[in-house]
């Protein structure tokens, strides 16, 4: 071992250790430019310095005489608002002269979520008779009807059922002197009884958007009977920026009569009329249309040009934001079923045997303008014209001297009859909303009828004027009132003769003046279950009313009481 280390430390000693530099270079810093630096916000130098300053001032007192007298009232308190729904049922009722009888109640029911059950009666009329009548001449009318709703997020079903009955009398007797053993053995009451069942079915989101079906029975004291259907659908598919729509129907009636006024035979009645109509409609811009056109085919052809009719479907107007007046122009033809039953809620004087024909309405248009100002004042004035096949009127039936105590072959009761014509005319509306459900109303129309048939054109006015409002008063007082005025107009008269044939009799000309009907209704709020009304009505003071030698009450006044509930089963 010694020898070993001695080895080492010569061999350390005979050999030199070399000396090695080595450059150590800094890590690299990246410098911005003063351009891209960010510089601190410059501060000015301020030269005038401003410093708070106190504001000293004095109070002098000046002698005045106060006014002031504080308030001792105790602070009103605020009244939860009634978050109760209105009351599902009413009853109203009243009495007035001539031995006058209203009623009515509704109600309505919710079952569940999606049901809704409604009940409607209705009673009105007079049992007085008229002055200057030789026989009866009381009116009245009732109506007793449910209604059911089902409703869901995809569709709506409404359904109904009514009843209704009306009752007349044919008291329109010329001024003449009558045979008492004639007179006195009439019954001159005509009874008309309406069963009607109607069901509308609403879809929001499918190309069939609703569908309607109805059917109606009508009867009478003279042994008429009258069926009727309808069948309706909608059609609808979004095209573009708009929608192409389309509506199918299909109606028939079948009307038999006991006997025909002239010929006494059997008289029966069946027309069925279908119509397709398709339009597009656009009312996404300020140039709002309604492009289409329909067509109808009728099974009786009496007085029509054609088998099949054509007519417009147009609607076009244009509403620029900020415009107040709005043109327009609309076109909307069509074929209308004339029915027993819907004749004489027309004329309710009109004979238990006539003629059926539907009615040709190849334009029915209308070029006008309409405008709001500041959503109080609306008016809209145009002109109107329309060429008409089979247009519809009313012609008093001649006296019948065979006549067996039927109380309608006296000469005092209409039939139909049917001409073609163009109409020309105006038509102008005002409409004032001064405050919430406080409104006024008023239009008026003017025709003027031209046709070259040598049927004269009876009890058809040209000018026809209609208005109505409403005015509340804190909610309490509400006093609403509408009528109607009918223009000059030529009426048939059919002198009386001994021995006279009923087919070959010269029918005279007679004037009926003008025919003013309004009514109004005061209903004053007691509490909120409990109201009192008044109804009034006035008409025109004559030997006249709407038709010949059928005067109508000049005065008839009514007061009730409205009783508000819920009803649950």
């Amino acid at each position: 071992m010694f020898c070993l280390v001695y080895v080492a430390v010569q061999g350390q000693e005979s050999e030199s250790i070399g000396t090695q530099e080595v450059l150590v270079v800094k890590s690299y810093t990246p410098s911005l430019s003063d351009a891209f630096k960010i510089n601190s916000s410059p501060v000015s130098p301020d030269s005038l310095l401003t410093k708070d300053k106190v504001l000293e001032f004095k109070i002098k007192s000046v002698p005045v005489v106060s006014t002031f007298v504080p308030n001792k009232a105790t602070p009103l308190k605020l009244q939860r608002r009634s978050s109760r729904t209105p009351y599902n049922t009413l009853f109203s009722g009243g009495f007035g002269i001539k031995s006058q009888l209203f009623l009515d109640v509704s109600s309505v029911i919710e079952l569940d979520r999606t049901q809704r059950f409604g009940l409607k009666i209705y009673r009105d009329g007079f049992g007085g008779d008229l002055p200057n009548t030789i026989l009866k001449s009381n009116q009245q009318f009732s109506r007793f009807g449910v209604h059911h709703n089902l409703r869901s997020n995809d569709y709506n079903a409404n359904t109904l059922l009514q009843f209704a009955t009306t009752k007349n009398n044919y008291f329109g007797l010329y001024d003449r002197d009558w045979d008492n053993l004639l007179i006195l053995g009439v019954d001159p009451a005509i009874k008309r009884s309406v069963f009607k069942i109607r069901t509308h079915w609403n879809w929001y989101d499918f190309v069939v958007r609703a569908i309607e079906f109805q059917a109606n029975l009508t009867t009478d004291n003279f042994d008429t009977s009258e069926q009727q259907l309808s069948l309706k659908a909608d059609f609808e598919i979004e095209l573009g920026d708009g929608k192409i729509t389309a509506t199918t129907e299909v109606k028939g009636l079948s009307t038999l009569f006991r006997e025909s006024f002239f010929g006494r035979e059997l008289q029966e009645e069946q027309i069925g009329v279908g119509s397709l109509g398709v339009h597009w409609q656009n009312t996404s811009s300020d140039f709002k249309l309604k492009l289409g056109a329909g067509m109808a085919y009728s099974s009786k052809m009496d007085g029509f040009s054609s088998e099949l009719l054509y007519y417009p479907e147009i609607d076009l107007s244009y509403q620029k934001k900020g415009r107040v007046m709005v043109p327009y122009l609309k076109a909307m033809g069509g074929v209308k079923m004339n029915s027993y039953q819907s004749l004489y809620s027309v004329n309710p004087y009109l004979a238990p045997t006539t003629t059926l024909n539907p009615t040709f309405s190849k334009y029915n248009a209308s070029l006008g303008v309409r405008s709001s100002l500041s959503s109080i004042l609306n008016f809209n004035f145009g002109v109107v014209y329309d060429q008409i096949e089979n247009f519809m009127l009313f012609e008093r039936l001649p006296f019948d001297g065979s006549n067996n105590n039927d109380s309608y072959r006296l000469s005092n009761s209409y039939e139909n009859k049917y001409t073609n014509l163009d109409l020309y005319g105006f038509k102008a509306t005002i409409r004032i909303d001064l405050a919430k459900n406080n409104f006024v109303r008023f239009g008026t129309k003017y025709s003027y009828f031209n046709t070259n048939s040598t049927q004269q054109l009876w009890n058809v006015p040209s000018l026809e004027m209609n208005w109505e409002g409403q005015f509340n008063w804190k909610d309490n007082l509400t006093f609403t009132f509408q009528g109607s005025l009918l223009g000059d107009r030529i009426a048939a008269y059919c002198p009386i003769f001994l021995n006279q044939q009923v087919d070959n009799v010269q029918f005279q000309e007679e004037n009926v003046p003008l025919f003013v009907s309004t009514t109004s209704h005061v209903a004053y709020k007691l509490s909120d279950q409990f109201d009192v009304f008044v109804k009034l009505k006035l008409n025109s003071v004559g030997p006249h009313g709407r038709w010949l030698y059928y005067n109508e009450p000049s005065f008839l006044l009514l007061a009730g009481v409205t009783y508000k509930f819920d009803f649950q089963y």
